[in-house]
């Protein structure tokens, strides 16, 4: 049967949304290790040096990276992929799923949305897939 994703992602989480033809959907959570961005260079009180800036923004990088590998696993499977969120998590996402040519081809969009409910994301992908509404 064919199989729709979704992947609604931010830089702290991840839901993993399945379906198929007839809209049966099933919702998964995933929690990602990435640390918080630090805004304009300040950590609490703390003023950080450059360098520590740079390896902040390299290690969260990273994590993004090993985060995103761990969702395409969960979707690698599917026969069409839709990423969306908020902010720049799904750019990142689609930037490592594109280096697997046969995922690449399977992705059909990258979308930007706010943050959504298990019903809003429902409906999305109903609405993004052309599927039945209830």
């Amino acid at each position: 049967m064919h199989t729709f994703y979704g992947i609604w992602v931010d830089h702290a989480h991840a839901f993993i949304i399945k379906t198929n033809k007839v809209a049966e959907m099933e919702i998964d959570e995933m929690r990602s290790d990435v640390e918080p961005h630090h805004h304009g260079g300040v950590h609490g009180d703390e003023r950080l040096s450059l360098t520590d800036q740079n390896s902040h923004s390299e290690r969260r990088h990273h994590q993004m990276k090993a985060f995103s590998k761990e969702l395409i696993k969960r979707v690698e499977k599917g026969d069409e992929l839709v990423i969306f969120g908020p902010g720049t998590a799904k750019h990142e996402l689609k930037n490592v799923l594109e280096k697997n040519k046969a995922l690449a081809a399977k992705l059909k969009g990258v979308e930007t949305t706010d943050k959504l409910s298990e019903h809003e994301m429902k409906e999305f992908m109903k609405k993004f897939f052309k599927l039945p509404r209830n």
